[in-house]
């Protein structure tokens, strides 16, 4: 009889971490790139401009707010026309 009881909690349990899974934020998108920030400059805009190296190189950054020296971070964006600079759209800290 106490065996029932323990398949009766798994099951429950399994039906719980199921309905969190579909029910989880799935608005939230992996990073383009992710990488160290290094020598940030704060823009006559009041922006920032930083260089995040990837395993791939480094490359110039723009964002609106002042990231931190050395921290490891995931951001989206696009590159200018011409390639030379990334406008962040968004920007989230993954190590510090």
């Amino acid at each position: 009889m106490s065996y029932h009881r323990y398949i009766v909690a798994g099951f429950a349990a399994f039906l719980i971490a199921l309905t969190a899974v579909m029910f989880s934020d799935t608005s939230r998108t992996d990073p383009d790139y992710t990488g160290v920030v290094t020598d940030i400059s704060e823009t006559t805009s009041g922006g920032y401009t930083f260089y995040l190296t990837t395993h791939d190189g480094s490359f110039k950054c723009y964002w609106t707010s002042r990231p931190v020296e050395y921290g490891y971070y995931g951001v989206c964006g696009s590159f200018s026309s011409d390639g030379s600079i990334l406008f962040v759209s968004s920007m989230s800290i993954l190590l510090s």
